[in-house]
């Protein structure tokens, strides 16, 4: 009761201050004042300020000062409302008619000159995203390219949205688009890198090619998927495959063959994400329906369901992960929730809520600390017991995936910014920055050697990059579009990879 009573007693003293220091919170400016800026401040200051005080104030940062974390609950809704108000009330200036008084044209020209860039729309897209205003975002992204009818980011995050909303077809629209404009900025610009195709004959005796064959991964098999391309793929020991593709049905097919070997059928709506067990005999996907599926791929039968009647998911599944001891599963949704699974008892240990969309999970090799990967800039490292934050890095863009080293010391990390960071999880500091791909990063593995790192992009290249030198060591133009995704199979002997062209590619390595 003490600790309750000091905590309320500090957040009612510091609106307190607030309210009579500033005066009522109806003036725009008051909002500012939350902010601790002027209500001059530019776009970018606003921004600026808002992720300073938004990091300051996050809970997450007083999990053992129950006391602190009642107050910062309390100041990150108002900072987050203040944001929201400023957003609003530029927006709104922006759109005001051009007879306001006298007195405030200078001001609205200001405020319409920083609002009217395709950089400013662009961003504003980006923050409407970050806040789950998905039909405000696609709103700003189309302000960018009206302005800027060549803006590839704007194009390829509104495909991301719109893949997100379930629009597939205008989805692949703006990919296609987006295509079209890398295309041609590559015919412009002269290419820092050697791009293999990978129909290039074992011949030739061109130098670039003969120093990169060590790794060289090549083609030897290609699948077709049904009607939609594959969204995430798993390879499994015994070499089958499966996938799934915005469908009720999980697909499997013979990777020696490319043959489809049937399918596994129980969920009522789409499946968005598989993972696979340890021992590599049980399949886990989650889905659209809500529930969390486990199969037998030795008898391709159902085993068992994790449900949201009593504490499950209350809306779709997006990713799954599960422990190295088959013990703990970590799962999460639309709704941003994420769930700690006790695989052995089907209950959930544990909740935990986001701030923005969780794109990516991965669980270290030794079981014990999980992070997760999204929209957010902030990629958290957990104690997986708990949930408890141990580590917080700041990445600088939304991550689309992250992986573990084999030995547990390292982080990957992959998405909009269109490079890979090398994490030392001992200190959380940036190890090596890799840049070359000319798109956001679908899907970072590392080989089971930890030598290699692998990577897939909307680049529709496949690249492979040496730990011990920190280079690119070979590029392959693998796909005609952008790879949806990627997956190496446990021996690291075949790399297999999804594009939206709905073509699954097998790949033989020599990692």
């Amino acid at each position: 009761m003490t600790t309750i009573a000091a905590s309320q007693l500090n957040t009612n003293y510091a609106l307190y201050i607030r309210a009579n220091f500033f005066g009522s919170m109806n003036d725009i400016s008051q909002w500012y004042g939350v902010l601790g800026i002027s209500p001059t401040a530019s776009p970018k200051t606003i921004k600026e300020a808002y992720r300073e005080l938004a990091q300051l104030w996050h809970p997450d940062r007083y999990v053992d000062d129950p006391e602190l974390k009642a107050r910062a609950e309390s100041e990150i809704k108002e900072i987050n409302q203040a944001y929201s108000e400023i957003k609003a009330h530029l927006s709104a200036k922006v759109d005001a008619p051009h007879t306001a008084v006298a007195s405030r044209t200078k001001v609205h020209s200001t405020v319409n000159k920083i609002q009217s860039t395709p950089e400013s729309y662009y961003q504003q897209g980006v923050n409407f995203a970050e806040e789950q205003r998905y039909e405000d975002a696609l709103t700003s992204f189309a302000q960018a390219v009206k302005l800027n009818p060549n803006y590839l980011e704007a194009y390829q995050y509104r495909g991301f949205i719109l893949g997100k909303m379930g629009f597939n077809l205008r989805a692949d629209a703006e990919f296609k688009k987006a295509h079209q404009i890398k295309l041609k900025n590559r015919f412009k610009q002269p290419q820092k890198y050697t791009v293999y195709n990978e129909q290039h004959s074992d011949n030739s005796t061109e130098a670039p090619f003969k120093a990169k064959t060590s790794l060289w991964l090549k083609c030897r098999q290609t699948i077709l998927s049904n009607d939609q391309p594959c969204n995430s793929l798993i390879i499994t020991q015994s070499g089958e495959i499966a996938g799934s593709n915005n469908s009720p049905e999980i697909q499997l097919w013979q990777a020696r063959t490319g043959q489809p070997i049937g399918s596994l059928q129980g969920h009522s709506d789409r499946v968005n994400c598989l993972t696979l067990s340890p021992s590599g005999q049980t399949l886990i996907s989650g889905s659209k329906d809500q529930t969390i599926k486990f199969w037998d791929l030795r008898n391709k039968k159902l085993m068992r369901t994790f449900t949201g009647e009593f504490d499950g998911h209350l809306n779709e599944i997006t990713t799954v992960a599960i422990s190295p001891d088959n013990q703990i599963l970590l799962s999460c949704d639309l709704d941003n929730s994420l769930k700690v699974w006790n695989v052995s008892h089907g209950k959930v240990i544990k909740n935990i809520s986001f701030s923005a969309d969780v794109t990516c999970l991965a669980i270290n090799p030794n079981g014990q600390i999980f992070c997760s990967g999204g929209l957010e800039s902030q990629i958290r490292i957990r104690q997986i017991r708990d949930g408890q934050v141990i580590r917080s890095i700041n990445n600088q863009s939304g991550v689309l995936s992250i992986a573990f080293s084999p030995d547990g010391k390292l982080l990957a990390t992959g998405g909009f910014n269109r490079t890979i960071k090398l994490w030392d999880l001992t200190t959380g500091k940036e190890i090596y920055t890799f840049t070359g791909h000319l798109d956001r990063i679908s899907k970072v593995i590392f080989s089971p050697d930890g030598q290699t790192l692998s990577s897939s992009s909307w680049d529709n290249t496949i690249r492979l990059w040496s730990l011990n030198t920190a280079q690119e060591i070979a590029c392959i133009q693998a796909h005609a579009t952008p790879i949806k995704t990627m997956a190496i199979a446990p021996n690291g002997q075949t790399l297999i990879s999804s594009s939206s062209d709905r073509l699954i590619k097998l790949w033989q390595s020599n990692f």
